[in-house]
């Protein structure tokens, strides 16, 4: 399975999520408080992932939870997430060779 984002810890590995692992709710959540902290990273077919699985509501309320992006609505967390896509990279393999 692909790795569709990266979490730096436990050292040296790391953490990797596939999209049976961003399928659970709460390693979403997990995985935006570890984004919040920089010390995880989403790729392009991550966001892909997230947004057709949850969809933007779901999103934005898993957010909210989590507390990454600063936001009040919908609309400003749509374009916040997507500005996050954009400059996401468009895999992770090339992080992960970095640890």
């Amino acid at each position: 399975m692909n790795t569709l984002a990266f979490y730096i810890y436990p050292l040296p590995q790391g953490t990797s999520f596939t999209a049976r692992d961003l399928s659970i709710p709460n390693n979403v959540e997990k995985l935006f408080d570890y984004m919040q902290i920089l010390l995880a990273v989403i790729s392009k077919e991550g966001w892909d992932f997230l947004i057709q699985h949850y969809g933007y509501e779901k999103l934005f309320e898993i957010n909210n939870r989590s507390g990454w992006i600063d936001c009040k609505t919908l609309d400003e967390f749509i374009k916040l997430s997507e500005y996050k896509k954009e400059i996401s990279p468009k895999t992770i393999s090339s992080i992960q060779s970095a640890f």
